[in-house]
This record gives C-alpha cells, sequence and structure tokens, in this order.
C-alpha cells in the first residue's frame, strides 16, 4: 500500500483557484460584460492561522513560566518538599 501525499497549503489555495476559474469559465456571461479578475492575496490566507499559532504559543510558553515560577517559591519556602532536592 503507497503513501498517501498530503497536498501542502500551496497546493490547496492553488486547487481552490483552479476550481473557481473553471466555475467562472462555465457561467454564462455576456460577451458585453468586463472581464472578471481573480486578485491573490496569498498573505491574507497565511497570516490568518500564522498569528493564531503565535497567540496559542505565546498562552501556552505564559502558563508554563507562570507554573515553574510557582512552583519554585513552594519549593523555596518549604510548602512541598522533593526528596534529595535541596533549596
Amino acid at each position: 500500500m503507497g503513501v498517501k501525499h498530503k497536498k501542502t497549503r500551496k497546493e490547496k489555495i492553488i486547487a481552490d483557484y483552479r476550481h473557481q476559474v473553471y466555475v467562472l469559465k462555465n457561467k454564462d456571461t455576456s460577451f458585453d460584460s468586463p472581464a472578471l479578475t481573480v486578485t491573490v492575496n496569498e498573505n491574507s490566507y497565511t497570516n490568518a492561522y500564522v498569528m493564531k499559532d503565535i497567540l496559542r504559543t505565546g498562552i501556552l510558553t505564559t502558563i508554563i513560566i507562570a507554573a515553574q515560577v510557582i512552583f519554585f517559591f513552594l519549593l523555596k519556602r518549604h510548602i512541598i518538599s522533593i526528596p534529595s532536592l535541596n533549596y
């Protein structure tokens, strides 16, 4: 059994534009209408995902750092203790 090829984001965008062009070509349009143009703005598509990933990474990093600081103070004030670990 072969390995399935997973489409990259660029390939998905290209396939989507091909579909849009195919739909526009098959529409019944009169020759008097101006030509339809499709603008490609790839940055807006990728920026939404990048910003969401950065936000999630920032939140997770903040939670981890806060947990480490709390754990440090609990160990320092001897509220909790771990055998063979001296603070």
